[in-house]
């Protein structure tokens, strides 16, 4: 069984990429700031529960989709590569908006019944697309369609599985996460994050340039995702 594990590690790195789970650590305590340490941590692995999903749907279903609407990959490569590096531009000038000394807490008796009820009313916009936008369907869609082996295939399913585990750990660790790293240090993370979006996006640009006018650039030397 055939694996290309450096697709498989790019998969990796570019979903925690555009995932961004510590960029959107604030953003997630906006929406639970008033509820109790433990009723956060269950609505953080619920979280990461629902954009693993997300993103096995979208691996599975994507080039369907886009063959129903007769898109091809090119063309999809270069719109998802501008899409991306709008959203790369974005993280590099945000600023997160959470103020960790405004929490709030309320005592609760069932914590995951708490959670469950409270994550059902913000799995939009937190879940999606705060996490997984129209960026992150584009970049599953797209490395989806580069996995020419089952070997590979079941291999990126286990790192989508990995990254959304980062995701739900970071969450279920965020107040520690804002008390360690404050306001500076998520904005470095952050931005780090967004620079690596910005780098996958002008790859997707050139594979797409590349498909739709042969022999433009040397791939030998500009492919870095394969």
């Amino acid at each position: 069984m055939s694996v290309d594990f450096s697709l498989v590690l790019n998969f990796f790195i570019a979903l925690l990429a555009i995932l961004n789970p510590i960029g959107n650590i604030p953003i997630f305590m906006e929406h639970v700031n008033s509820e109790t340490a433990e009723v956060q941590k269950n609505i953080a692995i619920l979280i990461a529960l629902a954009i693993f999903a997300l993103i096995i749907i979208f691996y599975f279903t994507g080039q369907p989709l886009l063959s129903l609407f007769g898109i091809t990959i090119p063309a999809f490569r270069i719109a998802g590569g501008i899409l991306i590096m709008m959203i790369g531009f974005r993280i590099l000038n945000g600023k997160p908006k959470f103020d960790p000394d405004g929490m709030e807490t309320v005592k609760v008796d069932d914590a995951f019944s708490v959670a469950t009820n409270r994550f059902s009313s913000i799995m939009i916009p937190v879940a999606t697309p705060v996490f997984f936008g129209p960026g992150a369907m584009t970049t599953v869609i797209l490395f989806s369609q580069r996995a020419d082996s089952a070997g590979t295939k079941i291999f990126m399913v286990l790192a989508a599985a990995i990254a959304c585990l980062v995701i739900g750990a970071a969450l279920y660790l965020s107040r520690w996460f804002f008390k360690i790293l404050r306001r500076n240090g998520m904005q470095i993370v952050s931005r780090t994050m967004g620079l690596i979006l910005c780098a996958i996006a002008v790859q997707f640009l050139i594979d797409g340039v590349a498909q739709l006018i042969p022999n433009v650039f040397d791939t030998t030397y500009l492919h870095v995702l394969k």
